[in-house]
């Protein structure tokens, strides 16, 4: 068992700190092996975790709820005291222009349904010359009748009637209106003012992939915006039929000056075509032309024919040439050389055959030798018949080609010559065709703008017409509502965050443990008194070993039983920052997991300033530790005994006006190292750290101290400031305890992943259903 005496506590601050880092890591290692909690280390940031933010908000809901409420009221007055607007609304189709009078079709057609025409018009509607035809359609000679008949709300004639009243009640007691000023208004008359006005409430709207635009007007009286938005379409339309009619009556004079120059042009181009007709004596040279050209194909195709057949009959030609009589094909393919062929080779068999019997001058020899002879004869003439006939072929085509291929020059020739006669006469009748077209298209353009005269189309439509609203445009109360309902939430929820930032309280025991580097040997769970039916959690822990709390302090008394390397301290200093963060029911919690695993505990209430274990255990305090330091009683006189076997207690007595003397004394120190020798165990409750040095005195002769920390109520300056007086006193700081962690009215309870509600096994089950429902909350 590790125990400082006075010897070690002179070592200083340097021996001190590095033994306790040693000690630190061989119990976080320890207690790693041994219970297989979950112990936060200051390695490195958690990752998001949106559980947190959520338990943030969990926590924080009324505010968020408060602020939304808020929020949702004042959009709901602001709501209610706005004027009514009221939107009417009609619709007009831009189609594409039609075509100008004075453009033609095959001469200079222009595109007149360009996005430039419609783009045109929509600025065109909002022009103030449109602005003031509805003026002057509607008889609108004063800004307040454009304003129209507003319908006030009920909000508003509320304050109306109190501004009135204490008007009245000034007016009545005399009260002189100082600091009133003048207000010269603007001419509300003027013609740019109602345009102005009128422009100001308009609006223009174009209906994708379409050449339609909806015409909108805001007014507080529904019939006006009625009247104003159908004016204006109808002043619109109208405008544009008028510029029409004026482009018309400017057309019809121009088209008379046009076709008076263009019907002298016309019979000038005439005169000359005739002239030059006579001087080149032809009458028709296209008719012509078109003649020679037939001629020229006519001589091409039979050009091609004989030129074919030429090739054909030169091939057999200087095929015989090279072949001979025997090789050309001709020759074998024909029938009647072949036979005599045959009737050779039979002759000249048979006159072989009797060679050998009788001499060549035999008659029956003589007479097969006349007949070879004759066969002989009758094939060369046959043969030179064929040579004969490919030969005349042959240059019959060559003939003929040569004929034809002259033709077809003579021809050319002739049709090149007429071109070139005729090319000034097929100018001079193109100016012709054109003046004539031109003469004609613009005597037809006379005659329509003659016939429709006041008549003109417009490209310009209205669709719908604009009806009158029967309920307001703006403001909407749903949509105000349901608006200002999400700003609210969003507001709501980020005041929630800064508070929770601005919020310095320590509310997770990763963040105990990154502030104060100690090992958290324990983390304790808030625990609802009521629904356990008890008073507090040291009754709970002792009449019900299998609670969550019960467990929760045993995890802990193992931590303590590896916090060092002799084992759990015999002489353990519990403290805390602060009044009311659990130091008490800690010591007296541990106490009963002690006694439960047969240890014999003495607990000693060294708060000699707000004393509350005799409260806690139900004994008396008329007697304690402050009477034994002063030597008025004995130490058997100052323990009591309590109901549970193995468990002392050391009270207070009546508090001393110099607590800290008496903690110093040297009485004190000998009666502690007494008593651990006696007991097990010695657990000492001592007033907080800051404000105070009792605790100062007492960590410095004690074995351990231990932190306590009261979650989301300990403030994280004080753990600092508390840590640091400790280490100053020498203070051998063991570890934290995280006390009343993940509560429902906390909302702490997402980054720790050890419930020790899951432990309740065996319990009442109502009081388990409500444990569970805590932990849901948390």
């Amino acid at each position: 068992m590790y125990r400082r005496d006075k010897d070690e506590n002179q070592n200083g601050p340097n021996h001190g700190g590095q033994r306790d880092m040693v000690v630190r890591e061989e119990q976080h290692q320890q207690i790693m092996a041994y219970t297989g909690e979950q112990v936060f280390a200051h390695t490195e940031e958690k990752p998001l975790d949106l559980r947190a933010y959520w338990s943030v908000i969990i926590r924080r809901k009324w505010l968020i709820a408060i602020v939304a409420l808020l929020v949702l009221f004042g959009t709901f007055i602001m709501t209610s005291l706005e004027t009514p607007i009221y939107r009417s609304s009609t619709t007009v189709e831009i189609g594409n222009e039609s075509g100008n009078i004075t453009s033609f079709d095959d001469i200079a057609m222009r595109n007149t349904g360009g996005q430039d025409y419609f783009w045109t018009q929509y600025e065109l509607l909002k022009s103030r010359a449109v602005a003031g035809r509805v003026a002057s359609d509607l008889g609108l000679v004063s800004v307040n009748q454009v304003s129209g008949n507003q319908q006030v709300s009920i909000f508003r004639q509320f304050t109306t009637w109190v501004k009135n009243l204490v008007a009245k009640i000034k007016e009545f007691f005399g009260a002189d209106p100082v600091g009133r000023i003048d207000i010269v208004p603007l001419n509300p008359s003027s013609e740019s003012s109602i345009q102005n006005h009128l422009l100001s409430n308009l609006l223009l709207e174009t209906i994708r992939q379409s050449r339609v635009i909806r015409i909108s007007y805001d007014s507080p009286d529904p019939n006006l915006a009625a009247k104003v938005v159908n004016a204006w379409a109808d002043a619109f339309v109208n405008i544009n039929l008028e510029r029409r009619f004026d482009a018309t009556a400017y057309a019809k004079e121009f088209l008379t000056e046009r076709l008076k120059q263009v019907r002298a042009n016309l019979e000038d181009s005439e005169n000359k075509l005739v002239d030059h007709a006579k001087e080149m004596e032809v009458i028709d040279f296209e008719h012509k032309q078109e003649e020679l050209l037939k001629k020229i194909a006519d001589l091409n195709g039979k050009i091609g024919a004989i030129e074919a057949r030429r090739i054909t009959s030169e091939s057999q030609y200087r095929e015989m040439q090279a072949s001979g009589d025997t090789g050309f094909s001709i020759f074998q393919d024909n029938s009647i050389i072949q036979g005599y062929k045959q009737r050779l080779g039979d002759l000249e068999t048979e006159y072989q055959t009797n060679l050998k019997v009788y001499k060549p001058a035999y008659p029956k020899m003589v007479q097969l030798r006349k007949e070879i002879d004759e066969v002989k004869s009758k094939m060369a003439k046959e043969i030179d018949f064929i040579k004969s006939s490919i030969r005349t072929e042959y240059n019959t085509a060559v003939r003929e080609e040569s004929i034809l291929k002259e033709q077809l020059d003579e021809q050319q020739a002739e049709i090149l010559s007429l071109r070139n006669n005729s090319t000034t006469y097929m100018a001079l009748k193109r100016d012709v065709e054109t003046n004539r077209n031109l003469y004609d298209g613009l005597l037809q353009r006379m005659k329509e703008v003659g016939v429709t005269a006041g008549l003109t189309t417009n490209n310009l439509s209205v669709i719908d017409r604009g009806q009158v609203a029967m309920r307001p445009y703006t403001p909407v109360m749903q949509k105000n509502l349901l608006i200002a309902l999400f700003i609210g939430l969003v507001l709501g929820i980020g005041m929630a965050f800064l508070f929770e930032h601005i919020d310095d309280t320590v509310k997770s025991p990763m963040e105990l443990e990154k502030l104060t580097g100690l090992t958290i040997l324990g983390i304790i769970p808030e625990i609802d008194m009521k629904l356990e039916g008890v008073k507090d959690i040291v009754e709970l822990v002792r009449k019900d070993p299998r609670s969550a709390a019960a467990e929760a302090y045993r995890s802990c008394r193992t931590a303590l039983s590896f916090s060092t390397t002799d084992g759990a301290p015999t002489v353990l200093h519990v403290t805390s920052a602060a009044m009311g963060e659990g130091k008490s029911s800690t010591i007296l919690s541990l106490a009963v997991t002690y006694i439960h695993a047969g240890k014999r505990v003495l607990v000693i209430d060294a708060d000699l300033r707000n004393p509350s274990v005799h409260k806690k255990t139900n004994l008396a305090n008329e007697i304690g530790l402050s009477n034994f330091l002063v030597g008025k009683n004995s130490v058997n006189e100052v323990i009591q005994e309590t109901d549970e076997k193995g468990l002392f207690v050391l009270t207070t007595g009546p508090l001393p006006p110099n607590p800290v003397e008496l903690l110093s004394s040297e009485r004190m120190e000998d009666f502690i190292n007494k008593a651990a020798e006696k007991f097990d165990f010695v657990l000492i409750d001592s007033p907080p750290v800051l404000g105070l040095s009792d605790a100062l005195v007492l960590a410095s002769i004690c074995d351990a101290t231990l932190f306590v920390v009261d979650a989301g109520t300990t403030r994280k300056g004080a753990v600092d400031g508390s840590i640091k007086r400790l280490k100053s006193a020498n203070a051998n700081l063991i570890g934290s305890i995280f006390a009343k962690y993940g509560g429902n009215n906390k909302g702490y309870g997402y980054d720790y992943s050890y419930n020790y509600h899951y432990y309740g096994y065996g319990s009442d089950p109502a009081k388990k259903k409500g444990r569970k429902r805590l932990a849901s909350a948390a």
